[in-house]
């Protein structure tokens, strides 16, 4: 009987351990796109991965864009940590195919000690807001919880507010957004179409779209 219970408690929690796994996917950065972005050249792979070298995007932190003074010293700061070494991911297991509309992966992602270990206790996600250069955006449709990267009785930084889609709201308006993304399209761009239904919002100017933290698409270039 206790054998049977003891298999009973094992099946229940090894989803609840696969959830929260650091080492999902390995590889080597190839490349910095900015601060919250980067490419991964695969080495150790998951069922999800498609690519020999996937784009990821940090989980739950927004890095300013390269456009604004801020972008660059993020990069750099990236760059420097990131670029070369090999990193391990936790890939979002909520989202579908653990990627966001634009098929980069979503990830809690951790570096390597020197002994080959990988660090659980402090991600890449939270060293670029420990050094200034990202916000925490704490999106409830993936599975991660910033507060978890920070010890208790270590001061947390607060939340930058993610915006929500009214329920009364219809869905149309000059601009669309992601609640996975800080980017605003025209309906028609190719990027806009990607997004999924649940996640979209939809702004009347581009004014609105601003000062809800969102910024122009490099493709559509709307205002």
């Amino acid at each position: 009987m206790r054998s049977i219970l003891a298999l009973l408690i094992l099946a229940y929690l090894l989803p609840i351990l696969a959830a929260a796994a650091p080492d999902e996917a390995s590889g080597i950065v190839t490349n910095v796109v900015d601060g919250d972005t980067f490419d991964l050249r695969i080495d150790k792979t998951d069922p999800r991965i498609i690519y020999e070298i996937e784009r990821v995007r940090l989980a739950d932190v927004d890095s300013p864009e390269m456009s604004t003074p801020d972008g660059p010293p993020a990069k750099v700061f990236a760059t420097d940590i990131l670029l070369g070494k090999k990193v391990w991911l936790d890939i979002d297991d909520k989202s579908r195919d653990g990627r966001d509309p634009y098929g980069r992966l979503i990830a809690v992602v951790y570096l390597e000690d020197r002994d080959g270990t990988i660090n659980t206790t402090h991600p890449f996600n939270r060293l670029l807001v420990d050094a200034g250069h990202a916000v925490v955006k704490d999106f409830t449709n993936n599975e991660f919880d910033p507060a978890t990267w920070w010890e208790e009785g270590i001061p947390q930084p607060e939340l930058s507010p993610v915006p929500e889609i009214s329920t009364t709201t219809a869905k149309s308006g000059q601009f669309v957004g992601s609640l996975e993304s800080d980017k605003y399209h025209y309906p028609s761009c190719r990027w806009a179409k990607k997004i999924l239904p649940q996640n979209e919002i939809w702004f009347s100017s581009s004014q609105d779209a601003r000062a809800a933290g969102y910024v122009p698409c490099g493709a559509c270039k709307p205002p």
